[in-house]
Order: C-alpha cells, then structure tokens, then sequence
C-alpha cells in the first residue's frame, strides 16, 4: 500500500510539471481588452511578438518600444502583465514613448510583483520627480528588487528626481549600471549620488552622469564618493 503511495504521489508531481504555460495568451486577451478599455491603439510590436510565440513558442521577455505611447497605452501593457502575473518579462526599454509620470507609475507596481524583469530604460519620457519616487519604491529592498540595470537619460527631473532614487538606491544591493545622463542634475544633487555611492553592499559598477551640470563641487563630491565604492569600475563625468 506504501509503495502505491509513493508511486502515485510521483505521478502527481509529474502532472504537475507538465501543466501547460498560458501567461503569454493570457496577457494578450488581457491587453487586447485593456486597450478598448482606455481607447488606444493596439501596439504592432506587441502582436508580432505574440503571433511569434504561437508560431515558434517564444515566449515574450522583451517589452522594448520606441513609439510614442502616452501614459494610456503605457497602462494598457503594464496592467495587463500585472493583472496576469506575468512571469517572463527580463526587459522593459521604452524609449522616447512619453508615459511620462503615470506610465511610471504603472510599469512600476508591475515591476514590485518581482517577476524577474532585469534591465529597467526609460530614455526621454518626460519623467519628473514624481516618476523618480516611484522608480525607488520598486527598487527598495524591502520589495527585493530584480532591477539590474537602471536607465533614466533625458528625463529633466534633475536634482529633485535624484534625491527620489536616493532613498532607494542609497541602500539597493542589485542595481549593477546606473545611467542619469542630461537629466538637469546640478550640484544640489551631489550628496545623494554620493551617498549612493558608498553603500557598503552596493553591486553598482558602472555609472554615467554625462551631459549634466555638478560642476566642480558636484563633481569634486561624486568622486570622493568613487573613492569609497566597493565595485564600482568605470564613471563617466563628461560635459558637466
């Protein structure tokens, strides 16, 4: 009788094993619906990436895109992930979409289910400040964060945004590449980079703030911040 037992418990397992994977149609019935929902345009890249998937079985990890979305259609994907648990996604690049402060908002309460998704860009997309304190709460420990790479160039949120990531970056043992080019940083931002810097469990080692304004001060600051960063290897200063 014990040995039936074990033998059919195995079976059970097996069974489970082999249940099948439908996050990838769930969250296109999801989206389809999400955007007659807030009346946008259903995105090219999305459906040939799910019409790859049914012909190849190539599950869809990469949400990069390069069309503006606005904040709505930003929604209608993000929501739809979270609203699926979607579990595949490693890559968010949405560059020059303007989702803007509450598209942020969304791409980030899907980021906090900690699924996994690895590089977070969100390149000239008229983030402010606000978007910033968003982007930290999905990347503080206490929601143990994934994110390993964090680009935010072109978004004018200067000082204000980085003080924002601060409060999360300041104490994140993740985030390996940091990337804050042309984002209006002066000198006022100089002690939270700083400090951001120093964190003695910091995995961060490369950060760019290029194409801004720390001048001497701001940058005097920072580089007394490299000076005690325990991984980081290159620092790019350039046009400050």
């Amino acid at each position: 009788m014990g040995a039936k037992k074990k033998g059919g418990g195995k079976k059970k397992a097996a069974a489970a094993d082999e249940v099948e994977d439908v996050s990838v149609h769930q969250f296109f019935k999801a989206y389809k619906a999400k955007t007659k929902e807030l009346g946008v345009d259903l995105q090219k890249y999305i459906k040939e990436k799910y019409d790859l998937y049914c012909e190849e079985d190539e599950k869809i990890e990469k949400f990069n895109l390069w069309e503006e979305l606005g904040w709505a259609g930003t929604r209608a994907i993000m929501d739809s992930l979270r609203h699926v648990n979607y579990p595949h996604c490693k890559s968010i690049r949405f560059w020059k979409t303007y989702c803007e402060d509450e598209g942020v908002r969304a791409i980030c309460q899907f980021i906090e289910l900690g699924k996994g998704t690895l590089f977070l860009e969100l390149l000239d997309n008229k983030i402010t400040s606000l978007g910033c304190e968003f982007i930290a709460r999905a990347l503080h420990p206490r929601v143990n964060p994934t994110i390993q790479i964090l680009k935010l160039d072109h978004n004018e949120f200067g000082a204000a945004g980085v003080n924002q990531l601060s409060e999360a970056l300041a104490i994140n043992p993740v985030l390996r590449v940091l990337s804050l080019t042309y984002c209006g940083i002066d000198h006022t931002a100089a002690q939270a980079l700083f400090e951001i810097l120093i964190y003695t469990r910091s995995a961060l080692e490369e950060v760019n703030l290029s194409g801004n304004s720390l001048g001497n001060e701001g940058t005097c600051r920072v580089l007394m911040g490299t000076a005690i960063a325990k991984s980081l290897k290159k620092i790019y200063l350039a046009d400050n």
